[in-house]
């Protein structure tokens, strides 16, 4: 018993460097729609979430659509179309991605408050956090984010509420655009001047074989990234993510890292250890 307590003293000790360091600072975390259909999966990580905000870290969250939007359109009888990687999203389509995505943003709410925490749902209009522009004609109402509003952010964030973000953005008429949630949380993290943004994603980093985690690169600068790219080794989806984490890096974010969501306590282990987890991405 004594050993089990002394353990546990010394896992505290380690961490009093990292807590020294990460506090009243920002921390940005995007979580996807598979970790959010996974009740298990979402609630360490809200859990994680939790006790930053308790030892003075200022945790932001920002989440994806899921599958409930393909779901909820195949009942409303329409057919899900892309482009280029992208939802097109023309009226009727908005209407239920506003709809299941203010129904995401209130369950996390929710479940932070029932895991002891406490939490903002920032879905507009209520909320008009982050504005854009439409990404692209082709694509209908989808969104680029071009500002955020810095001060609301903070001003929720430093006053012991967890701000949970949607995969959402308004243009200059009011009107919400689909918006991709990794954009929205570098827009978030470059905006806020994060210390670190996690994306908790459904692989563990960056690999050179995506099948054997053993290959995983635990740290990798912009020049490196760039090494992998030209050589074929960082391919297809992981392109722009790694794009926009430089352009992230390159307007004063500190550190970006890739971790597993399914990894327990994915979070504290990147933010409290020395070794972390995933892959962490810096400028130089």
């Amino acid at each position: 018993m004594v050993d089990t307590a002394t353990q546990k003293a010394k896992v505290l000790i380690e961490a009093l460097p990292f807590l020294k360091r990460f506090h009243h600072q920002f921390v940005v975390v995007k979580i996807g729609g598979e970790a959010i259909e996974q009740p298990e999966v979402l609630d360490r990580l809200l859990t994680d979430l939790v006790f930053l905000e308790q030892v003075g870290t200022f945790p932001i969250l920002v989440h994806g659509g899921g599958k409930s939007i393909s779901r909820a359109m195949e009942q409303a009888g329409l057919v899900p179309n892309f482009h280029k990687g992208r939802r097109i999203t023309d009226a009727p389509t908005m209407d239920i991605v506003a709809r299941e995505v203010e129904k995401l943003n209130a369950h996390i709410v929710n479940r932070l408050f029932a895991l002891g925490g406490a939490a903002i749902g920032m879905c507009p209009p209520r909320h008009t956090l982050v504005r854009g522009v439409v990404m692209d004609p082709a694509l209908g109402l989808v969104g680029q984010p071009t500002t955020v509003d810095r001060e609301r952010l903070s001003r929720y964030a430093t006053r012991g509420l967890i701000p949970i973000i949607p995969p959402l953005s308004v243009d200059d008429q009011g009107n919400a655009m689909n918006t991709n949630a990794d954009d929205i949380a570098l827009a978030v993290a470059t905006a806020i001047g994060a210390s670190k943004l996690m994306f908790c994603s459904s692989v563990p980093g960056v690999m050179t074989d995506p099948k054997d985690p053993a290959t995983l690169f635990s740290s990798l600068t912009v020049a490196r990234i760039r090494e992998l790219v030209a050589s074929g080794i960082i391919t297809g989806g992981m392109i722009p993510k790694v794009e926009s984490c430089i352009a992230a890096l390159q307007s004063g974010v500190a550190k970006i890292h890739i971790v597993g969501a399914d990894e327990p306590h994915a979070l504290l282990l990147e933010v409290f250890t020395a070794e972390g987890i995933g892959t962490e991405l810096r400028l130089e």
